[in-house]
């Protein structure tokens, strides 16, 4: 810029020389030494001399140099010669449409041909020559270094003390000191006096260039400058309005300047200064850009209200503001421009003002540089004071920030420290927050700021980790006491802007948190917590969630849990949960589903699977897909239908209260009805009935109750079947029903009397139509209290006895037959050969373990009369001999007096039985070689002794085999190996 300014000081001066290039000339054509003197001179001429005399000579069509391209064209000129005592010199030239070429080689003019006419140096400063001139149309095309300038001058005087005319410079483009204009016209007025030269007039300015600091188009304004009569200075004052630029990166839609300039020609340097304004001003594009774009996602937050207004208070500011302030340009070998006194106001009502120092200002060599107190106020904007010193890459400064509130939100800042570097600027301050959370609030919520501010307008907050801290913080009926937190941010920032808006996110490691819940203490942990800028909302992991005190606890154990929060609370998702509540005897896991805190209350609904707490489980898990938890003015409600994973059978409703401030609660399971089949047995939901019961077919209903508070936990319940058929270790059941009542339900405890009724119990021989009173003992224990059967005209009874089934032993049982009727029992089982009488009681021992069930000792006895027992089959085989026919034909019709029968062995085996009894026969026994005997053979006293090795299931089989010794008989008269008829005797029988 500086040559630039220095050539266009310059260019009254070139024509000038253009006058005293005439003058200089004065001699030869006065002389009519002409041709001899271009001759001499190498300068090659066209011209013709159409007037010569003493006083005036006139020439036409004067052309110096090459004729295709001449360095000095004259439609005409007139040399006026005055006369003195030293002779004749030049008292004047009349001149019209004169063209001159000139160009600035190494900083020197040079005229061409014409430079040939013009005498050597004298050393002497330059001065205009003492005599008259009057031009018409004259021009001159000037080659510069920054471009081509043209120059056009009318006007007639003395040249060096009043020569008046005007000058038009015009100069379509330029470059110098790394700027460019275009469509420079400067339409002045010239007048000399005996000491300068005055140059008056407009100036316009299509456009200016300097870098990226300046930026100006359509300039135009007013010069009042004086030239000095050596051509070595230029001052003045001077006016220019920009109807649209840019300067240091500020754009506005126009620039006034006023003030004065003061140019060294010779040096090429010079200093412009004044009042500087501007209007409609508005912040680089990419600086508005980002601070019109507040972040999103943030309702619900403590930030939520803050950041919409600032954003928009500060993008207000920035987008059309105007300003004034001192300026001062000095150009030479380097470009300074200084603005101070700054005063800038925006449209929004903003105001800045940078006073008490250098100011602002831009160096061509050092760049941009600052130094003075900034005040910032107004607009909806904090207050800020502070001083800044910045030059170059470097600078520091110091502001303070007053609190900024919008509704119920107050962000407060320590005081701002800024450096500045060859990437930007840093700015370091800690942010105290106090503003909504959700349906609550946050107080003292407080972090570091760590901002980076490029030069491109791009910016980031925190690159690094920093504590965050609260005093308070409550939300949702959640209070959390103070606590301070490692902040990280996730990427390269916790917070930055992008081509797109703004990005980032946060994570806090190792979270520990503690407080209340509805009165109640609550702690929390998490591996990780996290957010990003952008998507609403948080994420963590390995979620750890206590609530309550004592044995009351309630524990809660989420893998992942993702949430936001929104202006009515906070709500997510949650994934892998686990957990119990308070002293419910129930373990919760894989839970998945959704959750809401809002207005204090809690509810979460999703899918958990179910299972029992006790060391060695009394159910196996359950799932449930609909359950529903709130938390509710610090009570605690859960519901849901437990089903068994592998069916989806639904097995019961749970109902959970749990009163966090009392720290008691219910529990209340609903059986509606199990229907047992092929598709559900017993096992499938407890271990407990493993290898007790299997093929049960039926329905059990049912209600449980659980209740806790400090002083302990108590259950009970009661559960009914209607009609159940299954299989158990004696025998197949049919038709069980029943209710039983349990005094604690966690303990499978019951009080005594429950009852129990059998339609049908066949452990081998059917009863039916039993009833059976227990009592359920703690550690699965059994107390058998007693049962009783009808049992074909008498009773079977089943003795007290207590079983256990918490470890695997012996679990003995024992059966009492009272007044059996023989005759009832055997038309029990049809048999037509057979018939007898008798009454008879007995014990059956049995003893069940892993191995099954058998029979020990078991013994039935004849009551005193004995009975009768008569047969009245078939032979079983006609080869008997005389003594098996004898012993056959008694038992057609034999009375006993006493009969014992005793039973041993495996239930789902061998079991043996030994029958022993006596008595004589009633009928006369028949027989070939006993004919005329049969008087006296009746009366004859018999004794039987029969072993009998037979399945238990079935011995009633075998039961026509204790009246149908045929076989045996038949084996104790021969001794054949061959099997009997009856099952295998174990001796001889007689």
């Amino acid at each position: 810029m500086r040559k630039r300014l220095a050539w266009l000081a310059l260019l009254p001066g070139l024509l000038l020389l253009l006058l005293l290039a005439l003058w200089l000339a004065r001699k030869p054509i006065a002389a009519h030494f002409v041709d001899r003197a271009l001759a001499d001179r190498g300068v090659a001429a066209r011209y013709r001399i159409t007037g010569v005399g003493p006083f005036v000579q006139r020439i036409e069509n004067l052309s110096l140099g090459d004729a295709a391209a001449p360095d000095l064209v004259a439609d005409w000129a007139e040399i006026r010669i005055g006369w003195g005592l030293d002779g004749p010199y030049l008292a004047g030239v009349t001149a019209s449409g004169v063209r001159l070429r000139g160009r600035i080689v190494d900083g020197a003019l040079r005229l061409g041909a014409v430079d040939k006419l013009l005498p050597p140096p004298s050393g002497k400063p330059f001065a205009l020559p003492d005599m008259d001139a009057d031009l018409r149309d004259a021009r001159m095309a000037l080659e510069t270094p920054a471009g081509r300038v043209g120059l056009v001058l009318d006007g007639k005087g003395r040249l060096n003390r009043d020569f008046r005319g005007r000058l038009m410079v015009h100069v379509p483009r330029f470059a110098a000191g790394g700027c460019q204009g275009a469509g420079l016209l400067a339409p002045v007025d010239i007048v000399t006096g005996e000491a300068d030269i005055r140059l008056r007039g407009p100036v316009d300015l299509g456009g200016l260039r300097c870098g990226e600091a300046v930026r100006l188009d359509q300039l135009s304004g007013r010069a009042d400058l004086v030239l000095g009569t050596a051509l070595d200075s230029l001052r003045g004052p001077v006016s220019l309005l920009a109807e649209k630029g840019e300067l240091a990166g500020l754009a506005a839609k126009q620039w006034r300047f006023a003030g004065r300039m003061e140019a060294d020609i010779g040096a090429a340097s010079g200093r412009i200064s004044g009042d500087i304004g501007f209007v409609e001003a508005a912040a680089p594009a990419g600086w508005r850009d980002a601070l019109a774009t507040a972040p999103t996602g943030l309702d619900g937050s403590p930030v939520g209200p803050l950041a919409p207004p600032l954003a928009e208070a500060l993008a207000r500011a920035a987008g059309n503001f105007g300003g004034k302030g001192r300026v001062a340009v000095r150009y030479g070998k380097a470009i300074d421009l200084n603005i101070a006194n700054i005063a800038i106001a925006s449209a929004s009502g903003a105001r800045l003002a940078l006073a008490d120092g250098k100011g602002f200002g831009w160096s061509s060599d050092k760049g941009v540089f600052l130094d003075g107190a900034l005040q910032l106020a107004g607009g909806g904007l904090p207050a800020v004071a502070g001083r800044m010193t910045l030059a170059g890459d470097a600078g520091q400064g110091r502001f303070t920030v007053a609190p900024y509130a919008a509704r119920d939100a107050r962000l407060a800042l320590a005081p701002v420290l800024i450096a500045a570097g060859p990437n930007g600027y840093r700015l370091r301050t800690a942010a105290t927050l106090d503003g909504p959370l959700g349906d609550g609030r946050v107080r003292g919520l407080s972090l570091p700021l760590d901002i980076r501010l490029a030069m491109n307008g791009a910016w980031s907050v925190n690159p690094a980790c920093a504590p965050l801290a609260f005093e308070s913080l409550a939300v949702a009926g959640l209070a959390l006491a103070p606590a301070s937190l490692p902040l990280c941010p996730k990427g390269d920032a916790l917070v930055a802007s992008t081509r797109n808006g703004v990005a980032g996110g946060g994570a806090i490691r190792g979270l520990r948190l503690s407080g209340r819940m509805s009165g109640s203490p609550l702690t929390m942990a998490s591996r990780s917590f996290g957010f990003d800028i952008g998507k609403p909302g948080f994420t963590a992991d390995a979620v750890a969630v206590r609530l309550g005190q004592g044995d009351a606890v309630s524990r809660l154990d989420i893998a992942r849990l993702a949430g936001r929060t929104d202006p009515g609370g906070l709500g997510g998702t949650f994934t892998g949960a686990a957990g119990k509540i308070a002293a419910v005897p129930l373990l919760l896991s894989e839970g998945a589903g959704r959750w809401r805190l809002a207005n204090a209350d809690l509810a979460i609904d999703g899918a958990i699977a179910v299972a029992d707490e006790a060391a060695g489980p009394r159910f196996n898990p359950l799932r449930s897909d609909d359950v529903r938890l709130t938390l509710i003015d610090g009570k605690v409600r859960a519901t849901g239908q437990l089903r068994e994973p592998a069916t989806n059978v639904a097995v019961a409703s749970v109902a959970i209260d749990h009163d966090l401030g009392r720290s008691s609660g219910e529990a209340v399971l609903d059986v509606a009805g199990i229907t047992f089949g092929p598709a559900l047995q017993p096992e499938q939901l407890t271990r407990l009935t493993l290898g007790v019961v299997a093929n049960v077919a039926g329905s059990v209903s049912g209600r449980g109750h659980i209740g806790w508070t400090e002083a302990g936990v108590a259950s009970t319940g009661t559960f009914r079947t209607d009609s159940l058929d299954l299989a158990a270790a004696f025998g197949p059941v049919k038709g069980l029903s029943g209710e039983i009542h349990f005094s604690d339900l966690l303990g499978l405890e019951t009080p005594p009397g429950q009852e129990v009724r059998l339609a049908e119990v066949n452990p081998g021989v059917a009863v039916e139509a039993g009833v059976v009173r227990y009592r359920l003992l703690a550690g699965q224990q059994v107390q058998i209290e007693g049962g009783r059967w009808p049992f074909s005209g008498g009773e079977l009874f089943l003795e007290p006895t207590t079983l256990d089934f918490a470890r695997p032993v012996e679990r003995r049982m024992t059966f009492r037959v009272e007044g059996l009727d023989a005759a009832q029992f055997i038309q029990r089982f049809d048999f037509d050969n057979i018939a007898g009488t008798g009454i008879f009681d007995g014990t059956l021992p049995m003893v069940f373990d892993d191995a099954g069930g058998r029979i020990e000792n078991g013994r039935l006895l004849v009551r005193r009369g004995g009975g009768t027992l008569a047969y009245v089959g078939e032979l079983s085989n006609e080869d008997l001999g005389t003594y098996g026919k004898m012993a056959f034909d008694a038992l057609k019709s034999i009375r006993y007096d006493n009969l014992a029968i005793a039973l041993n062995g495996n239930l789902d085996g061998e079991i043996v039985s030994e029958i022993l009894f006596t008595g004589i026969n009633e009928q006369p026994l028949g027989g070939e070689r006993l004919e005329g005997m049969a008087k006296e053979l009746t009366g004859l006293p018999f004794k039987f002794n029969i072993t009998v090795r037979a399945p238990f299931r079935g011995l009633v089989s075998t039961a026509s085999n204790f009246v149908d010794p045929t076989g045996l008989i038949r084996n104790q008269g021969k001794g054949d190996s061959n099997p009997p008829v009856q099952a295998q005797e174990s001796e001889d029988k007689r």
